[in-house]
């Protein structure tokens, strides 16, 4: 019988020929030089062949001959050549979806981050050009409720309490009649009035818009305060005042997928409206964040009944009345997209700053309304 000192004898440790781990040595410098070299060439699909096929020879070169593989006994050799075999199901497997999915274009402009600082030097200082294109700012985004020419005479002002501001006069500006203290109130609007925030728009289209509404009153500007300053959040010593702090975005689309699904039927029956408040209420708990959303956002158009009737001049269209067949009503999901997404071309913006559930309150406060019709 076999004693164990014998099994040693048979199983000693291979001592590597130091000129072999030379050569192995010298072999994955090189393997390594040529990944890094290769990282900075386009070979299309090839790179991803070239990366596997480098990365799977320095491997086997390490565990063949720095690991003893090579010298070990056969049945460690099978073993190490079966993680070949889940290698190359894995190499197949990421090679089906890597040569065969087809071209994929990305959108740059989906991925681009939001303008977060003006790319102008000083965009705080009125010119011709600022005030020209804020001037087309304004005739898409604020004539509904400040109307064609400032005076707060638009179609849905009669809507609203308070009224409008008059860009005409230079009082009762809520915020000061000065173009770092108007770009706050855009950047911010005034809760719990009508007017919305308008951080959305870039940076320089606020800053234009705010030279436009100035332009309109009847006396000169004063010069922008460093305390008017800090108050809008300027830097007037950076480069176009310096960075905002911008919340991220994403696409439309990828933001509906995000969203929650039509609620479920335990969830809607958690909620009732109630005639009296004229708002849906949670059962037991009064819900008014959906009643304040349509306040901010929806009343100045849909009116405070979502019977419409308001006529937007500029689209010559008169605004219908909400319902269960109207466009955006007929589900959630649509109520989802009509909300985000708005009305390019029909003054209709998009709202895309509110929650899932935000939204889902919203759409149930709604259907209220239009219930009453």
């Amino acid at each position: 019988m076999e004693s164990h000192s014998d099994k040693n004898k048979h199983h000693h440790h291979h001592i590597l020929p130091t000129q072999t781990a030379l050569m192995i040595g010298g072999a994955l410098l090189f393997l390594t030089f040529v990944t890094v070299w290769i990282a900075g060439v386009d070979l299309g699909r090839l790179n991803f062949v070239v990366a596997m096929a480098v990365a799977t020879t320095k491997a086997s070169l390490v565990a063949l001959f720095f690991m003893n593989l090579y010298y070990d006994r056969k049945e460690n050799s099978v073993i190490f050549a079966t993680s070949f075999v889940f290698l190359a199901i894995f190499f197949v497997l990421t090679s089906m979806d890597l040569f065969f999915r087809g071209k994929v274009v990305v959108d740059p402009n989906l991925m681009a981050a939001p303008q977060a600082a003006s790319k102008l030097k000083k965009p705080w200082i009125s010119t011709p050009e600022l005030v020209a294109k804020g001037k087309e700012i304004f005739a898409a985004q604020c004539v509904a409720c400040h109307g064609a020419d400032g005076q707060g005479n638009g179609p849905a002002a009669s809507a609203l309490n308070p009224a409008p501001r008059n860009f005409h006069v230079d009082a009762g500006w809520k915020n000061g009649r000065k173009a770092t203290l108007v770009f706050k109130t855009l950047k911010e609007g005034l809760p719990p009035s009508a007017m919305a925030s308008y951080a959305s728009l870039p940076t320089d289209d606020r800053w234009a818009l705010s030279h436009y509404v100035i332009s309109l009153g009847p006396t000169a500007v004063l010069a922008d305060t460093p305390e008017d300053f800090k108050k809008a959040g300027v830097n007037p010593d950076q480069e176009g005042g310096g960075a905002e702090s911008v919340a991220a975005t994403i696409p439309v689309d990828l933001a509906l997928d995000q969203m929650e699904v039509a609620p479920t039927e335990s969830e809607r029956n958690a909620h009732l409206y109630d005639p009296s408040q004229t708002q849906w209420v949670e059962r037991g708990a009064p819900q008014s964040r959906a009643a304040q959303i349509y306040s901010e956002s929806c009343v100045q158009c849909h009116n405070s009944n979502a019977q419409g009737g308001i006529k937007i001049l500029r689209a010559s269209v008169i605004v219908p009345a909400l319902s269960g067949q109207s466009e955006g009503m007929r589900s959630q999901e649509s109520f989802n997209r009509f909300v985000i997404q708005g009305l390019p071309g029909n003054l209709m913006p998009g709202f895309g700053h509110y929650s899932s559930s935000e939204l889902r309150d919203l759409y149930h406060y709604v259907q209220g309304l239009a219930s009453n019709h």
